[in-house]
């Protein structure tokens, strides 16, 4: 246990209440675009008619012109876009018009498929709107109904469609696909109500129906998610076309990657297979082109070597497990051995499996990355030291620093966690390795998804480098060089908020903790001097915010920084000084420490040695736990808090800040953190209250204190990847708030539940507290972001003391993403710290006796109307 935790350990979040919300009606405005059509019915309902009719007409055209050419046999279903309100009309209720709903996109628009050819429950439900017959109420929310040719626009990855115009027949394309396995039944029927029941046993006899079929559902799917499948592969492997799936691993096809309501390949296909593909199949959601995969820095050619008599000794042997997913380890390197479990090492190179060593030239990439879980300061010169944690080796990236297009990056992070999960229960792991270009902000990435579905499934912890700007070379015209901003005249910082340097894929990672990069110190020399400030974000790190306005990255560490001159074009440099210090890889020759790479690559393990941290205090709690203690730990720089930087701008560049060992693993005589231990879990439509006493002293009217509060909310929960926001990519999401002044924790739950799912305009502020974010985007000191969305919710303000109160109550409120499944709950981490901003008053004593646990009285239930 570390000194810090030992003498000021975490104390136990006191659970007070629990409820849930039975009921929510709340009136909606009307969409004016819905209005005028709904006032239109022959105008708005011939348009669709004669759309729909088109449809159907031009693709029976297309089936008979398939038959003549001998073309592969399509799936019996007629691709088609459509455009609806999206507010009023949920989209799953497309099921009611024969179409299934392949995957949402923005502004409304539906990616769609019948499998009734002549869609004929649409037209019906059409000609019932045109004479104001029942069953056409929902028509005037169905804005458009596109024909199939306009799919590339909403299919294909912006550098594909871009490239689109230029697709050779012959030629052979590689493409990663992705395919919708829902069907036309995308949720449960609604869960069996009481009140619609005449006794205890009709509503218990309903309960049991509804439980079997359930399970008839999930085996419907899985079926399904087989026929399409098979259906695909035929498709692609038709001699016309010679296509065939790419992934191997260990010798073996892993076919697809799967979550709950898609698959997705690596293909390779000739250019009339890719083309006859985005047209004409239907399942069809997402096709882009591989992500180039490959870490690269500029190398200061002058290493100055110095000797290190310190020793690294071994961990204990139940010390937590770090898998490192990068180029390999140099694993016997003096630094680094004592903690390498060598049985543990693997290689998934193809031709290479043997090797596991790291092959970069110039120090290697792997080996620094490792070094740095150690070492995320400084390396000991002399003594020694017990390492934290073990380090467990897995290569994937080849000596030029290159992931290998055969391997497709879902199936192998998939792979790469069931081998280490199931051979040694390993629960952190680095991942410092990005695409190069700007994450989409339509669809989260395969990639992306199958590190959240990864996460929903094991208690684990990815930790993800937020990416870095190219250099000098830019890459497209998506993602501008640092040399290309410096050239057009954009200047340091505003030119990192520009949408060319988002963050990249898997970067926006909804359930992995993102890594950005600052500056280590400030640089001049003569006309050479560094682009970033100290403690300002590195001129090189990529930016937020992440997909549906999410904060990534989240956290910030110390990366380095590049030196420019006064020349014409600027040339660029990484001299030690404004380089972190790192292990570096000695095969092909040099010092065992140097100063001469930076990227966010490093800063990344930075984090993941304070993950192994709390792993090594905390062992029986959950990654979730941990995830929010750093979040807990970090606070932006002085300069954002004193000075006039934009907040959301900060924000988006640092996250939360830059965390600390010591705030994540205990308190001090100036703060306390109060964490809700074990295992903790909500489903939707609950709401769980905690509480935080709070001694009288602290809240006298004649104590003038500037208490800091903080409270993260940490969880995770089943994505789908065919539907978007948070809303609908989690099954179910939570938010938190905090009591006001006055209420008691019985109250306040009270509360809570009646405004279930109110309207966000609702309630505007939040009375004593001035947050920095808020709970709604505009409510806080930032604007134009929030809280609360992504699955990492932290907030903080300043308060004086005695506007505190003694019971202080904080809720968790669960609310219904994709799964309609009352008994589908999620786990969350709940913590919550106070800290006098002088330091010099001392409250962790105080605050820690009067906490006694409390009686939960039954839960609660209200109806809401």
């Amino acid at each position: 246990m570390s000194e810090q935790s030992r003498r000021f350990p975490h104390i136990e979040l006191q659970f007070t209440a629990q409820g849930s919300a039975a009921f929510t009606r709340f009136p909606r405005e009307k969409n004016p675009i819905t209005q005028a059509k709904l006032g239109d019915r022959g105008g708005h309902g011939s348009t669709l008619k004669s759309s729909a009719s088109g449809i159907v007409s031009s693709w029976q055209e297309n089936l008979e012109e398939r038959r003549q050419e001998q073309k592969p046999e399509l799936p019996e279903a007629v691709p088609l876009i459509l455009q609806i309100d999206p507010i009023a009309f949920n989209a799953e209720e497309l099921r009611k018009f024969g179409i299934e709903v392949i995957a949402e996109l923005e502004n409304g628009y539906i990616i769609g498929a019948s499998a009734d050819l002549q869609l004929t429950e649409l037209q019906k439900k059409i000609e019932q709107f045109i004479n104001a017959e029942s069953g056409g109420g929902k028509v005037p929310e169905i804005w458009d109904i596109l024909d199939g040719t306009r799919r590339p626009d909403y299919i294909l990855s912006p550098e594909l469609q871009e490239q689109w115009g230029e697709i050779q027949d012959n030629q052979t394309y590689l493409a990663d696909v992705s395919i919708s396995c829902v069907g036309s039944k995308s949720q449960l029927r609604n869960y069996p109500k009481r009140e619609d029941y005449k006794s205890d046993e009709n509503h218990i006899e309903a309960i049991r129906r509804w439980i079997n079929d359930r399970q008839i559902t999930y085996q419907e799917w899985d079926e399904l998610k087989s026929q399409r499948e098979d259906s695909f592969e035929l498709f692609i492997a038709d001699p016309l076309y010679q296509g065939e799936l790419l992934d191997i691993i260990d010798g073996k096809i892993t076919r697809f990657s799967e979550l709950p309501d898609s698959f997705s390949c690596r293909i390779k296909i000739a250019g009339k297979g890719l083309k006859d593909l985005v047209l004409n199949f239907p399942y069809i959601f997402d096709i882009s082109l591989p992500d180039d995969i490959h870490e690269d820095a500029l190398v200061e050619t002058q290493l100055e070597d110095r000797e290190i008599v310190f020793t690294l000794e071994a961990p204990d042997l139940n010390a937590p497990k770090v898998c490192i997913i990068d180029s390999g380890i140099q694993e016997q390197h003096p630094l680094l051995r004592a903690a390498i479990s060598t049985n543990d090492s693997r290689s998934w190179i193809p031709n290479e499996t043997n090797l596991t060593a790291d092959l970069v030239s110039n120090g290697g990439h792997g080996t620094r990355v490792a070094g740095a879980v150690l070492y995320p300061n400084t390396v000991p010169q002399s003594g020694q030291q017990q390492a934290i944690c073990w380090l467990q080796n897995a290569r994937v990236l080849n000596s030029n620093c290159y992931l290998p297009q055969t391997l497709y990056p879902p199936i192998l992070i998939a792979d790469i966690v069931e081998f280490y999960q199931g051979k040694t229960a390993t629960r952190i792991f680095n991942h410092s390795i990005t695409a190069r270009t700007p994450s989409r902000t339509q669809y989260m990435s395969a990639w992306a998804a199958e590190i959240d579905h990864l996460i929903w499934q094991h208690d684990i912890l990815f930790v993800v480098a937020a990416g870095n700007l190219p250099i000098d070379q830019r890459i497209g015209n998506s993602r501008l060089s640092v040399k290309d901003h410096i050239g057009n005249g954009n200047t340091y910082p505003d030119y990192l908020l520009e949408n060319s340097c988002r963050v990249p894929n898997p970067a926006q990672s909804f359930q992995a903790l993102t890594v950005g990069s600052i500056s280590l110190n400030t640089f001049r020399e003569l006309s050479r001097y560094s682009i970033a400030p100290a403690n300002y974000p590195s001129s090189f790190s990529c930016s937020g915010l992440g997909i549906w306005d999410s904060i990534k990255p989240e956290v910030v560490e110390y990366g380095g920084d590049l030196v420019v001159d006064g020349g014409t074009p600027p040339n660029f440099t990484t001299p030690s000084e404004v380089c972190p210090e790192l292990v570096r890889s000695t095969l092909n020759g040099g010092p065992l420490v140097s100063r001469d790479r930076v990227g966010t690559s490093f800063t990344a393990p930075k984090v993941t040695h304070i993950a192994a941290c709390l792993a090594a205090d905390l062992p029986n709690e959950s990654c979730l736990l941990y995830r929010a203690l750093i979040i807990q730990s970090a606070r932006l720089p002085e300069w954002v808090q004193t000075g006039n930087f934009d907040p959301f701008s900060a924000v988006r560049l640092l996250g939360y800040g830059i965390p600390d060992l010591d705030r994540a693993l205990g308190g001090s005589s100036n703060r306390i953190t109060l964490i809700a231990k074990g295992d903790r879990s909500i489903a939707a439509r609950q709401a769980h209250v905690y509480q935080v006493s709070l001694p009288n002293e602290l809240l006298s009217p004649g104590e003038d204190l500037d208490i800091r509060v903080e409270i993260t909310l940490s969880y995770k929960a089943q994505p789908r990847r065919t539907r978007r926001a948070r809303r609908k990519y989690l099954s179910t999401w939570l938010d938190w708030e905090c009591s006001k002044k006055g209420q008691s924790p019985e109250s306040f739950l009270a509360k809570v539940l009646r405004q279930y799912d109110a309207p966000a305009e609702a309630e505007e502020g939040e009375q004593i507290f001035e947050w920095f974010l808020g709970k709604q985007s505009n409510w806080g000191k930032a604007r134009n972001v929030s809280r609360g969305a992504g699955t990492i919710q932290k907030d903080w303000a300043i308060v004086k003391s005695y506007d505190l109160r003694e019971s202080f109550c904080i809720a968790v409120v669960g609310h219904e993403g994709w799964n309609n499944d009352p008994n589908a709950d999620v786990p969350y981490a709940l913590v919550v710290s106070f800290e006098t901003v002088d330091t010099n008053i001392p409250i962790y004593t105080a605050i820690a006796n009067i906490q006694v646990p409390i009686q939960v009285e039954s839960e609660v239930s209200v109806l809401v109307s």
